[in-house]
């Protein structure tokens, strides 16, 4: 602003001076000689001229400071659009963590479950053992005292026998169940431990404890799911590289598994947020072909109608 003042300034004062130049004359006109007066004009003219150029140099000190103004509101809407934009990532990757926390209750959820069925089953399976080594043993009682009772006279070594075969079937029927093994007990303990730590949502520790799972037990029958939950913990931490890759494990090593549909939504979720929409569309549409009936089908077909109202 004090740019464009002093120019002003200048502009006022000059047009000052050149009222006092020309109003002179008129009363000194009398006095002046023709030379004098065309001398008084090219000065005139020549202030006439600088006024003309110090106007024109305002003229052009304004435009700069509008085009500066200009660029100072444009650098402000951009901040504010910035703004807005990291709000969004933010919201969108806290969708994802709670995403991911609600899956991780599911699947606690269906492991109870899991649980009280074989819970049910084992205890079934029990009451039938008794019920049937009791059957078992019933007869063989009934069968053997006719025998003591009709060779009574008979000689001791024919009694022997009959008595035997109660004692066996006693002896079978008492036999306790077997054990899990040390390494089975281990291994639970083991998995049961890191998908506690990733529930808590500590999935830097969840990473390390499940990896350290599979190098340890890459046969147990938890694999499978310490694989799958591994890529999740890399999915809900948005490494979606590294998440491809421990998906693509489940599916490569783990056909059997019971989280093979999950790792194949996740998979082609992971693509999507990649914007790699050609691998995401396959893997989500293999995924409705081999499971048409599983709650991950019907949300592959969300994800691929979204795609396509995307325009992907």
């Amino acid at each position: 602003m004090k740019l464009v003042i002093k120019p002003v300034r200048s502009i006022v004062l000059t047009g000052i001076v050149l009222t006092g130049f020309v109003t002179a004359p008129v009363f000194a006109q009398g006095t002046l000689t023709p030379d004098q007066m065309s001398l008084r004009i090219e000065r005139l003219t020549e202030m006439s001229q600088r006024s003309e150029a110090k106007l024109s140099a305002v003229q052009t000190q304004l435009k700069t400071l509008s085009d500066d103004m200009s660029r100072l509101g444009r650098l402000v809407d951009n901040r504010a659009m910035l703004d807005m934009i990291q709000q969004v990532e933010e919201i969108s990757e806290e969708v994802g963590l709670l995403r991911g926390d609600i899956e991780i209750q599911g699947n606690d959820i269906n492991e109870i479950k899991k649980r009280q069925r074989e819970l049910y089953l084992d205890i079934d399976r029990r009451l039938r053992d008794i019920e049937s080594g009791a059957t078992a043993a019933a007869p063989r009682g009934q069968i053997s005292i006719p025998q003591v009772d009709s060779t009574a006279s008979s000689t001791s070594s024919q009694q022997t026998p009959t008595v035997t075969p109660p004692t066996t079937t006693t002896t079978q029927s008492t036999t306790p169940a077997p054990t899990p093994s040390v390494t089975q007990s281990e291994e639970k303990a083991a998995y049961q431990a890191a998908f506690d730590t990733l529930k808590e949502g500590r999935y830097k520790q969840a990473k390390t404890e499940l990896s350290a799972f599979l190098k340890k037990f890459p046969n147990s029958s938890y694999a499978g799911n310490a694989q799958y939950w591994l890529g999740e913990a890399q999915y809900v931490t948005r490494n979606f590289e590294q998440g491809i890759i421990e998906f693509e494990r489940v599916i490569n090593n783990y056909p059997t598994s019971n989280k093979l549909p999950d790792a194949m939504l996740k998979l082609g979720y992971t693509f999507y947020e990649l914007k790699q929409f050609p691998q995401s569309k396959a893997i989500l549409q293999d995924l409705r072909n081999r499971f048409p009936q599983a709650t991950a089908a019907r949300l592959a077909t969300k994800r691929l109608d979204r795609i396509r109202k995307e325009g992907h």
